[in-house]
């Protein structure tokens, strides 16, 4: 499998989507699309650590590397996510050093991390393990506010923007739209990411808001889901047939 991590390093934008179905038949159809990686997500979507494995499985039939969104600052499930095969992990609602210094020792082996051995998938030495990804989510005020000393957090591989919890910390309510406040908070990360040689990520809202991600220099732009895809699917299936009745009914008056 082509190593995310080297793309990235490289300086080259890449492409993700979410996958928040537990369900491997239609993470092989994602993997099979052509993303640069697909982000499994514990956090707020279906997939359990029942699913977790089988869902790398399914994405790595399509050569995809898969990165693992984890519930939160638990060095175990981003241990348990390198396990099963993960690339990397996402890791939400990072606002201190000392949650990035804590997320990161989890992904290396002593004497560089505190990450348990465990012979299950992922499990080989020190410089595939240098390869596994620690994105950073900064999407509170405080993670704002230490913006720089997260980034300068050594292991830390990223900083990866949740933009409506971010507009949310910001006051603003669940903006789901392009909004200049969070656009500008997204740029400060993204600066603060090339300030200390990090990627840069962030959730996509559409091609306009990937189209503005990327001109404040995102790197890695996450956009669509499983569940999106399937929703959208289906409403355009039910209102082709629709028409397609009504053009029926008009046609017999």
């Amino acid at each position: 499998m082509s190593s995310l991590s080297d793309r990235l390093s490289a300086g080259h934008a890449a492409f993700a989507t979410w996958i928040a179905i537990a369900n491997t038949y239609t993470a092989e159809l994602v993997g099979a699309g052509g993303y640069d990686c697909v982000v499994i997500d514990t956090q707020h979507g279906g997939p359990t650590w029942d699913t977790v494995g089988p869902l790398i499985q399914a994405l790595d039939l399509g050569r995809t590397p898969a990165l693992v969104r984890v519930g939160g600052v638990d060095q175990v499930q981003i241990m348990r996510a390198l396990d099963l095969g993960a690339a990397g992990v996402v890791v939400p609602m990072v606002s201190t050093v000392e949650q990035a210094q804590h997320a990161a020792q989890a992904m290396r082996y002593p004497p560089d991390g505190v990450r348990s051995f465990g012979k299950v998938r992922n499990y080989y030495g020190k410089e595939a393990a240098a390869q596994s990804l620690c994105f950073a989510m900064i999407e509170t005020l405080e993670g704002m506010q230490n913006l720089d000393a997260i980034a300068a957090v050594d292991g830390v591989d990223g900083l990866f923007v949740g933009p409506v919890d971010l507009g949310l910390a910001l006051g603003l309510g669940p903006v789901l739209e392009i909004h200049e406040t969070v656009m500008d908070a997204i740029g400060e990360i993204a600066q603060a990411c090339a300030r200390h040689g990090k990627v840069s990520a962030s959730a996509s809202l559409g091609k306009d808001y990937a189209e503005a991600l990327l001109a404040r220099g995102v790197q890695l732009v996450v956009q669509g889901s499983d569940l999106g895809f399937v929703r959208r699917g289906v409403a355009e299936d039910v209102r082709q047939f629709q028409l397609l009745l009504a053009q029926r009914a008009e046609a017999a008056q």
